[in-house]
């Protein structure tokens, strides 16, 4: 399973000395056979500028020889040289790609990460609550809160309805102590996205009995009965959860091109962008996916600029080195200091002004 910490180690490593190599490989067995895989790796690695070969050989026998064949896709980087090796098989696609640089190349697993972000999902009865965390598509954490059983009573009269009101009632308890876990689980997770899941009368429900702040995290409801399993769950609510981070987002990257029009809190293009980041007052990125451009770091700072002449600017007298990916270099700062990021597969106006933008937080 893919850790925070894990993402941490990958973006913070970085080599002086010897080349990192980054590999992204589809193993769904629904798309590839074995073989097939196997194939495609070395066509990828036939591809790589001068990876060092003892990278090669560790990648290539990890697939072949170590892969436990499970998940649908490979993320893998190798520093041979200074001992760096990062593996991890995700219950997700990705798109075939290699990389050599001086660091794992993090652009990918920054789009995924947005795309398949953490995600809660409630699953509502009258006696309580199942509480599930998702992860990059997969079940990271659950935990559970069942109360008194709830009996229905529909006979006539006034004992009926004394019974009624004390199964109403219990009802009510049930889904407020699950709401007081559901606070709690949820806050420890760092989660920020909610999907409530169970009948339309139990949502309503629970959803009035939350607090403001969960509240404000639910991004939608799915109808569910009471007993839909976890991998049911996480399919529906992972099909609703990326329509509404796809509306979140393109309504975001609006905001953020009238902000820069009005000169307000929002600036468009790689060069603002990445200032804004490299400043830390960047709040929340949004780029087109696919998008990059290829840059310039002094090696002494990391400090990042476009151009060779936006250097000369500085006057620093640092020394320059290339830098494939400047848009990789805004994703991994944000991934490092906790700055939102959306990827949108496509937006008229965005494209327009610099396929990237960000709002900033002053």
């Amino acid at each position: 399973m893919l850790t925070d910490l894990a993402i941490r180690k990958a973006v913070e490593f970085e080599s002086r000395d010897h080349p990192v190599l980054s590999v992204y490989l589809t193993v769904d067995p629904h798309r590839r056979s074995a073989d097939q895989y196997k194939l495609a790796l070395r066509a990828l690695l036939e591809k790589a500028n001068q990876p060092d070969p003892d990278d090669v050989r560790r990648v290539q026998d990890f697939v072949e020889l170590g892969y436990n064949w499970q998940g649908r896709g490979l993320v893998l980087y190798s520093c041979a040289g200074d001992d760096f090796w990062w593996a991890e098989s995700l219950p997700i696609p990705v798109e075939d790609s290699v990389f050599v640089s001086f660091r794992p190349y993090v652009h990918q697993l920054a789009t995924l990460l947005d795309i398949y972000a953490r995600l809660g999902v409630v699953h509502v009865d009258q006696m309580g609550a199942r509480l599930y965390l998702f992860h990059m598509g997969e079940l990271e954490a659950v935990e559970g809160y069942l109360g008194e059983e709830v009996h229905t009573h529909k006979a006539g009269g006034w004992a009926s309805q004394r019974l009624q009101r004390h199964e109403a009632e219990t009802a009510r308890q049930n889904l407020q102590d699950a709401a007081e876990l559901a606070e709690e689980f949820y806050r420890r997770s760092n989660t920020r996205r909610l999907i409530l899941a169970g009948t339309e009368k139990n949502v309503a429900r629970f959803r009035e009995l939350l607090s403001h702040r969960l509240r404000a995290m639910v991004i939608g409801e799915i109808s569910a009965d009471a007993n839909a399993g976890p991998s049911e769950l996480q399919q529906q609510a992972s099909n609703l959860a990326q329509q509404e981070a796809e509306k979140a987002g393109n309504n975001l990257a609006d905001v953020i091109i009238t902000a820069a029009h009005k000169k307000s809190n929002g600036l468009l293009g790689l060069a603002d962008t990445l200032n804004a980041v490299q400043t830390g007052r960047a709040q929340h990125v949004v780029l087109l996916a696919g998008f990059s451009q290829p840059a310039y770091r002094f090696k002494g700072s990391g400090f990042v600029v476009l151009s060779p002449d936006e250097a000369q600017a500085t006057g620093s007298q640092e020394e320059l080195e290339s830098l494939p990916d400047a848009v990789d270099s805004v994703l991994r700062r944000a991934l490092l200091n906790g700055v939102g990021v959306t990827v949108l597969a496509e937006h008229a106006r965005l494209e327009e002004n610099g396929k990237i933008g960000v709002l900033t937080r002053y």
